[in-house]
């Protein structure tokens, strides 16, 4: 029988044989061997792809039974060359180990953070129920879990776990909450100098006039992204890419804090 399937956002038709399992047609049709079969029998979980946006296990489900649906195994949960929140977490908190379970790891929190995006211990646990792990205890499994929470969740898009991360974190808030006054008031020294290639403004005062005009031309949304987020002992930069009511953009930000924490020099820019 023919099939008509899209995976990882390619579109696919074969003419199968009706008994082929959907694992199979993934791994051998397709050519996409991240997919593990581990047991045939629906037990370890190592062969879960995403079909139709939610984890299935793919040794036990026919090919045919997929006709006309969306599928994402484990090379299509990120950009190639990149990880996503729980891959990265499963990097950062050593959740592997043999590294065979990892691909139904993946796509199993994957969509438990999809419907539940600030599960508990217990449910992240529960959410693992049907993957078998024979390595690693769980453990570090649960903790990356925990990561990929706390970084989806956080303001900036990254784990917050040092105090100029938190201070970065309070920016953004108060820059989505149009909050001139508080940005100032919290983050800037009194004479503190905020440059561009456009512009120089300096003192409290002229800062907060200068946000209150920013912020009524650009609202930020969200922080989609933070990268090379350096720390110094007198500063930080970073790269993010932001989402405003102008679109998707990438800005750069460079700041020299006084001894009590204070900004007193803010380079800012955008690509």
């Amino acid at each position: 029988m023919k099939i008509t399937v899209t995976v990882n956002h390619t579109h696919h038709e074969a003419d199968i044989e009706p008994r082929l399992l959907l694992a199979d047609f993934v791994r051998d049709s397709v050519g996409l061997t991240g997919t593990k079969v581990g047991c045939d029998t629906g037990h370890c979980g190592s062969c879960m792809v995403m079909l139709n946006g939610v984890a299935v296990k793919s040794c036990t489900l026919l090919a045919m039974q997929a006709n006309g649906s969306e599928i994402t195994t484990i090379e299509g949960v990120a950009e190639p060359g990149q990880f996503n929140a729980v891959q990265e977490g499963l990097h950062e908190c050593h959740g592997v180990q043999c590294g065979f379970c990892t691909p139904g790891v993946v796509i199993a929190l994957q969509d438990l953070l999809k419907h539940n995006a600030d599960p508990t211990e217990a449910e992240i646990r529960t959410g693992l129920d049907g993957v078998l792990c024979r390595c690693t205890g769980y453990q570090n499994i649960v903790r990356a879990a925990q990561y990929a929470r706390d970084k989806t969740n956080s303001p900036v898009r990254m784990i917050v776990d040092t105090p100029k991360k938190a201070m970065y974190a309070n920016q953004v808030r108060h820059l989505i909450a149009a909050n001139a006054d508080a940005l100032v008031e919290d983050n800037y020294d009194e004479d503190a100098l905020v440059a561009s290639y456009e512009f120089k403004v300096k003192g409290k005062p002229a800062l907060k006039e200068h946000f209150r005009n920013y912020m009524r031309w650009v609202q930020i949304k969200e922080v989609l992204s933070t990268d090379k987020f350096v720390e110094t002992d007198d500063g930080f930069s970073f790269e993010a890419t932001v989402r405003t009511n102008r679109g998707v953009g990438r800005v750069y930000d460079v700041f020299v804090l006084n001894p009590a924490g204070k900004v007193t020099y803010h380079f800012t820019g955008m690509k």
